[in-house]
């Protein structure tokens, strides 16, 4: 699936996760994998978690407001790390 501004992000139920000083770890049962986010995969963990769904368009709006990024570098990154949890089962996506 190619993620698209308009496309919504929802995390799956079956995971777990915590913040321990900048790092995130997250832990995904169904699958017995635990991952590390860095401080900026943390911020947009945190904003999947607050929010029942959030499109791909509003997470890049609140990484451009927090985060010294170029819009284009920005896009390309977001969607790189999106497209990681969705393969790991982490979240959902829908159009």
């Amino acid at each position: 699936m190619t993620i698209t501004p308009a496309s919504r992000i929802q995390l799956v139920p079956n995971q777990s996760s915590s913040v321990l000083g900048n790092e995130t770890v997250l832990l995904n049962y169904e699958l017995g994998n635990y991952y590390e986010l860095n401080e900026v995969g943390g911020f947009i963990w945190s904003l999947l978690k607050e929010n029942e769904t959030i499109s791909a368009q509003e997470i890049q709006d609140k990484l451009l407001e927090e985060f010294d990024v170029e819009p284009s570098v920005c896009w390309q990154e977001l969607t790189s790390f999106l497209d990681n949890l969705l393969r790991e089962k982490l979240v959902d996506v829908s159009e």
